[in-house]
């Protein structure tokens, strides 16, 4: 925590990897960093890897708002770009969810997200969900 309400996280992995005749690297970075003032939460999210002569990064940006302690709403923004030497597309989607607290241990989520995708082998689609998600917590 850099001051109270704003937050950053970084890591990174790396691997040699070894198969035979071949040998190449791994690695990872990502990034993140949330800012919450009261109800609003603000986020942003990066990542990159390379995986056996792939690459592939993406950012997500994201906005919460809680209006009430049993209701609230998110709005996200995600980017893909994926490249290796036979593949490469280029993603964008859009997400809008509402997220309610039913009881002390049950919440559902309604959710609405539309994609867009720059690839001969993949198109644009919409997907609609809603997830029931069940707290648990205990004393120990």
């Amino acid at each position: 925590m850099i001051i109270p309400g704003l937050e950053a996280r970084l890591g990174y992995a790396h691997e040699q990897y070894d198969a035979g005749n071949a040998s190449d690297d791994i690695s990872q970075l990502n990034g993140w960093l949330a800012w919450s003032p009261g109800n609003l939460t603000l986020a942003a999210e990066f990542d990159n890897m390379d995986i056996l002569s792939d690459e592939y990064w993406s950012a997500m940006f994201l906005a919460n708002y809680q209006f009430a302690s049993w209701m609230g709403a998110t709005f996200r923004y995600s980017h893909e770009d994926y490249e290796s030497m036979s593949v490469s597309h280029d993603a964008d989607r859009f997400t809008f969810a509402l997220l309610f607290s039913i009881t002390e241990n049950f919440g559902l989520n309604v959710e609405y997200s539309t994609t867009s995708v720059d690839s001969s082998s993949v198109g644009d689609y919409d997907e609609f969900q809603i997830e029931g998600l069940i707290f648990y917590s205990r004393n120990i």
